[in-house]
């Protein structure tokens, strides 16, 4: 199994530079071509979240990460902060698309509280289906 971790300030620069790393990744270990679009998409939308909502009772930015793991069927990747977990936000600058978009995006997801508090939001893309 081929692994990778990334880990960037949870600002709005960072989610392009996070989006082209897991997609490099992708591309330098064979995932198909056809997949790399959806990717890019539910990465953008997990790594957008962190920074939206992540952090927000902080007086600044933390970081987030990225890990990735690639098998001969699957790509997992693992979007994980330290800000304050999930809660529903009265005042959120975003519509709520973002899960949706990586619910059908992604094979699976799930979000996960941390230990240590944040979130981690896991996503499965099976590539034995693509030829």
């Amino acid at each position: 199994m081929d692994r990778s971790e990334f880990t960037f300030r949870a600002e709005s620069e960072s989610v392009p530079r996070a989006r082209h790393a897991v997609t490099g990744f992708a591309r330098e270990h064979g995932v198909p071509p056809a997949l790399l679009g959806g990717i890019a998409l539910a990465v953008s939308e997990a790594c957008t979240n962190v920074v939206l909502h992540a952090y927000r009772e902080h007086a600044a930015p933390g970081e987030f990460s990225v890990g990735l793991a690639l098998g001969r069927e699957t790509l997992r990747i693992r979007v994980r902060d330290d800000g304050t977990g999930m809660r529903p936000r009265a005042d959120s600058p975003g519509l709520g698309f973002g899960l949706p978009i990586i619910a059908t995006t992604a094979d699976s997801f799930a979000i996960e509280p941390c230990e240590s508090g944040g979130t981690e939001l896991l996503m499965r893309f099976d590539l034995s289906e693509i030829v």
